[in-house]
């Protein structure tokens, strides 16, 4: 099983507080008792993957542990549901500074742009509610 990409954000919350404010990281108790805590609730089992958690958390190997024990989000073309006076659509994308903006378009809803491949918590990030959107699967 694979934790989802809000797991391991609390995994690496949980991680770096223990890292940086009991001074002794993941072995602390109270960092244990923390994880044993969040995975209760995420119905995950502590001692089986305890050694996922501690590649994610470990700085030094979490974004090889993140390829491998972390789901990929999937990503969307972001297409408002509505259309501006002149009958266009705003589409979401990202602009170069990893920045999510929109536009409005006159081409058709189906012609897409690969920087216009986001996920849902990138646009949330951005404060775009995702319920304005309809989105069509990469």
């Amino acid at each position: 099983m694979k934790f989802t990409e809000e797991q391991y954000q609390k995994i690496v919350e949980t991680s770096d507080k223990a890292f940086k404010e009991w001074n002794f990281g993941l072995l602390n108790s109270n960092a244990i008792c923390d994880f044993r805590g969040m995975f209760e609730k995420m119905h995950f089992n502590l001692i089986e993957d305890w050694d996922k958690i501690s590649a994610l958390a470990n700085p030094l190997t979490r974004e090889w542990a993140h390829d491998k024990f972390v789901e990929k989000e999937k990503e969307f073309y972001w297409t408002s549901k509505k259309q501006d006076i002149n009958g266009d659509f705003a589409r979401l994308y990202k602009c170069g500074s990893e920045m999510i903006s929109n536009y409005s378009m006159m081409k058709p809803k189906n012609n897409i742009n690969s920087d216009e491949q986001l996920t849902e918590s990138e646009i949330k990030a951005w404060g775009y509610n995702p319920e304005m959107f309809d989105r069509e699967e990469v």
